[in-house]
């Protein structure tokens, strides 16, 4: 399976990763003696599962070193037109319905035998998408100190995980939409018009479930989604502010102690 990393995106003055970036992209933060991103593509790269790797947004190597070469497509400027460079780039103007799996450069802690549990528990790849979250409960017995923001829905709350696998012909079959939905995140109206009013009023009064989520995303798409309850917080953990880096730091050197 081809996979497609996306690391755009460089943050500003006014973002707090700056002070750790200073104008460069995060994906090059220091996590444990090897780059964010070199400890991605390492997970991904044990996994016998993933082939070809296409990183968007850096454009070269930037000096790092991986177990097998990758790909680089420069950043497009934003996550949508990313996503749609990255599989044209290995399919062409026309991707056929193929399973690509899309992971965040930011999720530093996953490992291999996590990438292959979540690819084998979306296998046989036939509906249109397999997304995934982590609840609370989870990430909290992982990382205590995450300060991630979750979503409630009816008796559980959740936080989004970083790797999906969706079938390459859904990104330009729904490219309006994807751009739709990703400026409609902050202006409920607009979501309102996409996924529907009566969605909406149940995410807002906490009534709706995650089959709920699913019978829409089939609904929106015109095809069937899977959300998996992901047992692994590390799909979640993502390095979105200083104290997370410093979490995810601190996971590592626990973890593989001092870097050789």
């Amino acid at each position: 399976m081809d996979c497609i990393v996306t690391a755009g995106g460089i943050p500003g003055p006014e973002d707090p990763l700056y002070a750790y970036t200073q104008g460069k992209s995060k994906v090059l933060l220091d996590m444990h003696g090897r780059t964010m991103l070199e400890r991605v593509i390492d997970a991904l790269q044990t996994s016998h599962y993933v082939e070809r790797i296409v990183v968007i947004g850096l454009g070269d190597d930037m000096g790092m070193h991986f177990q097998r070469p990758v790909e680089h497509v420069p950043d497009q400027g934003g996550i949508v037109p990313n996503l749609l460079a990255g599989m044209h780039y290995l399919y062409g103007p026309t991707p056929a319905r193929v399973p690509v799996l899309i992971c965040s450069a930011d999720i530093p802690a996953i490992s291999g035998a996590i990438v292959e549990a979540f690819v084998e528990t979306c296998a046989p790849f036939d509906k249109g998408v397999y997304y995934n979250f982590v609840t609370q409960e989870t990430m909290e017995a992982r990382f205590p100190h995450s300060n991630r923001t979750f979503v409630k829905l009816k008796g559980v709350r959740i936080a989004g995980g970083d790797m999906v696998i969706a079938h390459a012909d859904l990104a330009d079959a729904h490219r309006e939409l994807w751009v739709a939905l990703t400026n409609a995140r902050k202006h409920a109206w607009q979501l309102a018009r996409i996924v529907g009013l009566g969605t909406l009023l149940k995410l807002l009064f906490r009534q709706l479930s995650l089959s709920d989520l699913e019978k829409t995303a089939g609904r929106i798409i015109q095809r069937p989604t899977t959300i998996i309850l992901s047992p692994y917080a590390e799909l979640a953990m993502d390095a979105d502010k200083p104290h997370q880096v410093d979490l995810l730091r601190d996971d590592l050197r626990a973890r593989l102690g001092a870097p050789g």
